[in-house]
C-alpha cells in the first residue's frame, strides 16, 4: 500500500475518497476505511475536568474538589457540599498552529486557528442524609472536547505525481457528556463517588460537521464533500477522598470504553454511511492538597492515560492507530501520557465575601506521531464570593513546540508550533 493510500483524513487518502470519477480512487476507498476525524481536542485530549477555580489552579484538583463541578475532577468531593447547588461554566477557547516541514514546504506559513466558545459545564446538586450517611447526588452537563478549526491550503503535493490546488477544510461540533453522579461519606475521614459518563448525539451534543473542497486537476477537477459524525458510548468516573487534617488525598478513575463513530455522507462525498468503533483509553489519577491555613493552600496531581490500549476499528474490522492515523501493523500504538499539574490558592476574608487569588502550572503531554508531544502552560484566577453567590475566572496558557500534525499529512513529515488561549467563567448558587 502507497503512502498516499495510508489513512489520512483531511488532506491525503480523504480527499481521494471524495472524487467519484475515478475509479481506483474509489476502490481504494471500498478497502481502506478513513478515520471519522483527527485527534484534537481543545485544552488537552487527556481527562480533564471543568471549572473555572479549578482552571485557575492549573487543573490540580483532584484532592481539592469541594464544589459541584467535582463530579468531573473526583465525584467524591460532592460529599463536601451542605446544600443544593446549581453551577454553570462557559468557555471561550483559542488554538493557534503553526506548520513547518522539510518535506512539503508548501504547508509552512498555512497556518490553523479555530475559536469556541459555550457552555462548558453545568450542574445541580442535592445534599441529604440516607442512614445517618451524608449523601450527594447531581446531574450534570459536560463539553469535553471543541471539534472546530478551519485551514486552507493554496497548493499540495500530497503524493509525488498529484498535486491539489485551493483546498480548504472546515469542521464544527463537540463532544459533550450527561454525567448522573452519587457520593456518600463512607467514614468521617473518607468520601468516595461515581459518576455515569453518557456520551450521545442529544440536541447535537455529540456530533460535528465537516467540509472539504478543493481541486485535483489529475482526478477529475473540483470537489465538495461534507460529513456528519456522531459520537456514542458510556463509561464511568470513580473517586476517593481521604481527609487527613490539613491534607487530603485523592484518587480517581475514569473506565475505558468502546465509542461508536457513526459517519454519514450530507452532501456530495458519495460515499455510503458507515460505523467504525473507537476504543477509549483508561485514566488514572492520583492528588494531593495541603491546606497551610484558612487562606492558604496547594495541590498537586499527576494523571496518566494509557493511550496504548486505545484502537481505531473500521468497518472492515482493520484496527488503526488513532493519533497517528495509520494501520497499527505500520506505525504501532500510541505511548501512554503522565501529566503533572501544580496549584496554588489564597483567599482575602472579608466580613460578608471571600476574593480567591489563584495560579497554577502543569505539564500535560498527549500522544503524537511515533512519540509523546510535550505540552507545557500555566493558568491565572480569581472570583468573588458573596453569601449564596460565587463568580469565578481563569485564564489557562497551554504552548507545544515541535507538535505532531497527522492531520495535515498522516507520515510524521509536518510538524507544528500550538499554542491555545482557554478563559472560563464560572457561576455557583447555593440554595
Amino acid at each position: 500500500m502507497r503512502k498516499s493510500e495510508k489513512r489520512h483524513w483531511s488532506l491525503g487518502r480523504s480527499v481521494l475518497e471524495m472524487v467519484s470519477g475515478v475509479a481506483a480512487v474509489a476502490l481504494s476507498v471500498a478497502i481502506y476505511a478513513t478515520p471519522a476525524f483527527a485527534i484534537e481536542g481543545a485544552s488537552s485530549l487527556n481527562p480533564v475536568g471543568s471549572g473555572a477555580r479549578a482552571a485557575g489552579m492549573g487543573g490540580a484538583f483532584i484532592a481539592t474538589a469541594d464544589d459541584a463541578t467535582a463530579a468531573s475532577w473526583n465525584p467524591a468531593g460532592l460529599v463536601h457540599l451542605e446544600k443544593p447547588e446549581f453551577s454553570l461554566v462557559y468557555g471561550y477557547f483559542n488554538r493557534d498552529q503553526s506548520f513547518s516541514s522539510g518535506v512539503h514546504p508548501e504547508v509552512s506559513g498555512n497556518d490553523q486557528s479555530m475559536n469556541a466558545d459555550g457552555i462548558n459545564y453545568a450542574s445541580v446538586a442535592v445534599p441529604f442524609t440516607l442512614f445517618g450517611k451524608n449523601v450527594v447526588t447531581s446531574l450534570n452537563y459536560q463539553r469535553l472536547i471543541d471539534m472546530n478549526k478551519s485551514y486552507g491550503i493554496p497548493t499540495y503535493n500530497f503524493d509525488p505525481t498529484t498535486q491539489m490546488n485551493n483546498f480548504k477544510y472546515s469542521q464544527n461540533g463537540y463532544l459533550s457528556t450527561i454525567s448522573p453522579a452519587f457520593a456518600i461519606q463512607v467514614m468521617p475521614e473518607l468520601y468516595v463517588g461515581v459518576a455515569l459518563n453518557i456520551w450521545n448525539d442529544f440536541l447535537g451534543a455529540s456530533s460535528w460537521e465537516s467540509t472539504q473542497e478543493g481541486d485535483i486537476p489529475l482526478a477529475g477537477g473540483l470537489f465538495r464533500n461534507k460529513y456528519k459524525y456522531t459520537f456514542s458510548g458510556l463509561n464511568a468516573t470513580v473517586g476517593a477522598l481521604v481527609n487527613l487534617d490539613k491534607l487530603s488525598i485523592g484518587a480517581v478513575v475514569k473506565s475505558p470504553f468502546n465509542a461508536t463513530i457513526h459517519q454519514k455522507d450530507i452532501g456530495g462525498g458519495g460515499m455510503p454511511d458507515k460505523k467504525e468503533t473507537w476504543k477509549m483509553p483508561m485514566s488514572v489519577g492520583l492528588g494531593l492538597a495541603y491546606r497551610f491555613s484558612d487562606k492558604f493552600s496547594s495541590s498537586i496531581d499527576a494523571y496518566w492515560t494509557q493511550w496504548s490500549a486505545s484502537v481505531w476499528k473500521d468497518f472492515i474490522g482493520a484496527e488503526w492507530n488513532p493519533i497517528a492515523g495509520d494501520l497499527t501493523a505500520n506505525v504501532g500504538k500510541p505511548d501512554d501520557t503522565t501529566s503533572v499539574r501544580l496549584g496554588a490558592e489564597y483567599l482575602f476574608i472579608n466580613d460578608k465575601s471571600v476574593i480567591p487569588v489563584r495560579a497554577g502550572l502543569f505539564y500535560d503531554p498527549q500522544p503524537g506521531f511515533k512519540k509523546v508531544d510535550d505540552y507545557y502552560g500555566f493558568s491565572l484566577g480569581s472570583g468573588y464570593t458573596y453569601q449564596k453567590y460565587s463568580f469565578d475566572i481563569a485564564y489557562q496558557l497551554r504552548k507545544g513546540n515541535n507538535i505532531s500534525a497527522p492531520e495535515i499529512v498522516a507520515d510524521g513529515t509536518v510538524t507544528s508550533t500550538t499554542m491555545q488561549h482557554t478563559v472560563l467563567t464560572s457561576f455557583i448558587y447555593r440554595f
